[in-house]
């Protein structure tokens, strides 16, 4: 996983319209899913060795937030307004749907996952106002705990997540917040199209 800068005007300026439009939404619409942890036991390293890795199933098992794509999360006029969101994505980017609108409230989290069940190329647009949280996973390869910070505003994050037939590309991972973060999230089957979709994030 690694960090690439935002420097496509189009793009930025469609997450600067994203992140005014949610700021002025009331949060309480939103039907949360969980509730803060004690310890910050979901991220942490003492979760993770007591994970059946075996029998994972790839979704995070404990989450505080919400995916403002599940339906009846949000008010109606909220996914009409999402919808128009994704095509104006398609259009700056070529690609697929948003496949995850994850809203984290403060002291939201997503526990320690891997993905397998839906590998592929990945791209993670993250929002904080003041860059109050963290995106953490294992080096598939070291198995080293690597925590990428977030920073005030916009950020992407790219990679991959392997499945369960490729051991070593298996890429745990999980978030938390301190403030209100929302992550927009692909995945991109084909690497050719993964690596344009990268170009035109980074392209002025």
């Amino acid at each position: 996983m690694k960090e690439i800068q935002i420097k496509n005007e189009e793009l930025i300026e469609l997450l600067e319209n994203i992140k005014n439009w949610f700021n002025l939404k009331n949060k309480d619409d939103i039907k949360i899913k969980g509730e803060a942890d004690k310890d910050e036991h979901y991220t942490s390293e003492e979760y993770f060795k007591n994970i059946n890795q075996e029998k994972h199933v790839g979704y995070p098992e404990v989450t505080f937030g919400m995916d403002l794509t599940n339906v009846n999360s949000t008010p109606l006029d909220w996914r009409k307004e999402i919808r128009e969101f994704d095509n104006k994505m398609k259009s700056i980017l070529s690609s697929p749907t948003c496949a995850v609108k994850m809203y984290y409230p403060k002291n939201g989290f997503m526990s320690w996952h891997n993905n397998h069940n839906a590998s592929g190329y990945n791209i993670l647009l993250s929002h904080t106002d003041n860059g109050d949280g963290f995106f953490r996973y294992k080096d598939p390869k070291t198995k080293e705990t690597v925590t990428m910070y977030d920073e005030p505003g916009w950020t992407a994050k790219v990679g991959y997540f392997g499945s369960n037939k490729e051991k070593d590309k298996i890429f745990w991972h999980c978030a938390r917040a301190y403030e209100d973060r929302l992550t927009l999230g692909f995945v991109i089957p084909d690497q050719n199209m993964w690596e344009m979709m990268c170009d035109d994030i980074q392209d002025q």
